[in-house]
């Protein structure tokens, strides 16, 4: 559910619920599927090693100001 506007002062705001009953969504042809999950997964895997980079980095900077420090 998802709402739809800012403070209340006493009006009642719209909401969106479930679909309407026999919705369903467009279904993706499989080659776009395919497309995206590819697509997908290659940003996840850069995100991780971007992430996985940082992390390294932080603790050689946190390892070398506790050496510099004792």
């Amino acid at each position: 559910m998802v709402y739809l506007g800012g403070p209340g002062r006493g009006t009642r705001r719209p909401r969106l619920h479930d679909a309407p009953p026999g919705y369903s969504p467009p279904q993706l042809p499989p080659e776009e599927q395919r497309r995206r999950f590819r697509r997908d997964y290659i940003l996840y895997r850069g995100a991780i090693v971007c992430a996985a980079g940082l992390v390294v980095a932080l603790l050689v900077i946190f390892l070398i100001m506790i050496a510099t420090h004792l």
